[in-house]
């Protein structure tokens, strides 16, 4: 698996590196590791990443490179499979795509796929591939690497997370990951951000079988200054770790109207519902996007089924 990857990369002069829109840090550290990586190993080699930016900006910038960059080159995808969600449409320009996944989904473009579904994060694919192939991993690859790790295991506090996270972890202390700079830009906050998690505390709602929901409207942002991506990935998992609440999505209107969808579960996995609406995942955190309020009702009753199913079989 990593072998195919590596002859890929000497293969090409050049490499473009991309993942999904709206990058948490799994996508930007994979992205930009994976980037650092190939600038320590293979130095003769020209690799770009790009794509938007979220509130995860410390790891890096990316790159502003014209179409003509993808003439002949390869396309990297990191954290994503399927090409409506890839950050960068122009990797369809590039010569060969070769997209890198953890998550539960097929893809639907990729010339090569190497999908490990049963990994934590991709920057854990990543890393162990540095590993395995004994690859110099300079402080930069390290820091952006386990800035992925630590945030998809949920600072490794996940079900998911094993002793192979750790191992791993490890490596890239290690490595010199700059540990403390990923926990101080992760824990630092506004107050207009404080405040949010105050109001998603104060307003959510539960539906007959306790299933949490919050449901926002684009203003929500503008009243607290906050992104699209703040409010619905970064405000889920405030409905978290209460007790009696089995699950809990996030429902919050873009500014195209459309509506993304975040959807997380205690124990039973949510995986197949979010797939229904055209999104994924993993079994017990995916998303979707839909189009309307009255697909996120059909998506909140069949959650609400779902629990009501596992009380009813004791």
């Amino acid at each position: 698996m990593y072998r195919t990857i590596l002859d890929k990369i000497e293969e090409y002069d050049t490499i473009i590196i991309h993942r999904h829109i709206q990058p948490d840090l799994d996508a930007l550290g994979s992205q930009i590791g994976l980037k650092e990586l190939i600038k320590d190993n293979f130095p003769k080699k020209t690799v770009h990443v790009v794509g938007d930016m979220s509130v995860f900006d410390f790891l890096g910038d990316m790159d502003e490179i014209p179409d003509t960059a993808f003439e002949g080159a390869l396309s990297i995808i990191l954290d994503v499979a399927q090409a409506a969600r890839v950050s960068d449409d122009r990797f369809r320009l590039a010569k060969e795509t070769l997209v890198i996944d953890h998550h539960k989904n097929n893809t639907d473009f990729a010339d090569i796929f190497i999908s490990r579904s049963d990994y934590i994060a991709t920057a854990l694919i990543i890393t162990e591939m540095s590993k395995v192939h004994e690859l110099h991993v300079s402080e930069d690859a390290a820091t952006c690497l386990f800035a992925g790790i630590v945030t998809d295991s949920g600072r490794f506090l996940y079900p998911s997370t094993d002793a192979f996270t750790f191992r791993m972890a490890a490596f890239l202390h290690d490595k010199g990951a700059r540990i403390q700079e990923i926990y101080d830009s992760l824990y630092d906050e506004d107050l207009n951000l404080k405040r949010l998690k105050g109001y998603f505390i104060n307003n959510f709602h539960t539906t007959t079988n306790h299933v949490a929901y919050m449901k926002n409207s684009r203003d929500l942002k503008e009243r607290y200054d906050v992104s699209t991506f703040t409010v619905s990935r970064g405000m889920v998992n405030q409905m978290a770790n209460i007790k009696g609440i089995p699950a809990w999505v996030n429902f919050t209107e873009d500014d195209d109207g459309m509506i993304q969808c975040e959807l997380r579960s205690k124990s039973i996995s949510v995986v197949d519902i979010a797939k229904q609406y055209g999104g994924g995942g993993h079994d017990l955190a995916c998303g979707c996007t839909v189009e309307s309020w009255e697909m996120t009702d059909r998506i909140l009753a069949e959650l609400d089924a779902r629990f009501e199913r596992k009380e009813d079989n004791g």
